[in-house]
C-alpha cells in the first residue's frame, strides 16, 4: 500500500513564494494519477490551552481553520508538532511525506515514523516552511543529517 501523508497542508500556511500552490498541485496530480492508495492529512489546530500558546506564544488558528483544499481519505487534527497515534498507517505501507513546516511538523512526523520502523520518504521538493526558503533549507539540513536516505 502506498500512502501520501500531507502534513499541515492548509491554506493558513500558504506562503508568498508560491510553494503552497505547487505542493497542492503535486498532491492533486498524484491523487488523480492513481499513484497512491490513500491520502492521510494532518491539520494543525490550536487552543488557548495548547503548548503552542504556552511555550511559543503562538495564538494563530485558535478561532478555527479553513477546510482543506484537497480530498483526503482521513484527516487528523493535531495540537502538536507530531501525532500521538500512528495506528491509521499500516506498518507495511510505503509512506511519502509532504507539507509544512519542514523543520517542525514534517521533521517530527518523519522522526516518529523512523522510531516506529515505518518505510517512508520525505519528498523535500513538496515541503516548505512558513518562515520562507531559509527556514525550509535549515529544516532540510536537519532532516538530511538525521535521516539521510529517507530524504528525496
Amino acid at each position: 500500500m502506498k500512502i501520501l501523508l500531507a502534513v499541515d497542508l492548509q491554506k493558513e500556511f500558504a506562503d508568498k513564494d508560491g510553494k503552497y500552490e505547487e505542493i497542492l498541485a503535486f498532491l492533486n496530480d498524484a491523487v488523480r494519477g492513481g499513484g497512491y492508495d490513500k491520502v492521510v492529512a494532518t491539520k494543525c489546530v490550536n487552543s488557548n490551552k495548547s503548548n503552542f500558546v504556552r511555550y511559543n506564544n503562538w495564538h494563530k488558528l485558535i478561532d478555527g481553520t479553513s477546510e482543506l483544499e484537497f480530498k483526503a481519505d482521513e484527516v487528523i487534527e493535531k495540537q502538536s508538532y507530531g501525532l500521538t497515534d500512528y495506528s491509521m498507517l499500516p506498518k507495511d505501507a510505503e509512506i511519502d511525506i509532504i507539507g509544512y513546516d519542514t523543520g517542525a511538523c514534517v521533521l517530527k512526523i518523519a522522526l516518529d515514523l523512523f522510531d516506529r520502523d515505518y518505510k517512508f520518504l520525505v519528498l523535500s521538493k513538496y515541503c516548505y516552511s512558513t518562515g520562507g526558503e531559509e527556514h525550509h533549507k535549515r529544516g532540510l539540513q536537519v532532516l538530511s543529517n538525521l535521516l539521510e536516505n529517507a530524504v528525496k
